[in-house]
């Protein structure tokens, strides 16, 4: 039998394409958000964010927003874990 530990879980960004139209609406979604932050858009915070919103995306939420919100939200949690 094999330990939780020695397997790595599966994520659906291993195995989904995104068309050009998803990467268009995730496109406005993260500058919406990195100019609402004030992040660059290379910076760790922006890349941390931009996976966030891919994963999210590929899980279902499709709507922009609701990515929006989904992306406050966790903007909000990175910059509390910056700050402690």
């Amino acid at each position: 039998m094999l330990r939780e530990e020695q397997v790595a879980p599966l994520r659906a960004t291993q195995c989904l394409a995104l068309s050009k139209g998803d990467m268009e609406r995730l496109q406005r979604v993260f500058d919406e958000l990195c100019l609402e932050q004030g992040w660059a858009r290379d910076g760790e915070r922006a890349r941390r964010q931009a996976r966030m919103l891919i994963d999210d995306y590929l899980a279902g939420n499709t709507d922009e927003m609701r990515l929006l919100v989904a992306g406050r939200a966790f903007a909000e949690r990175l910059q509390r874990d910056a700050s402690c």
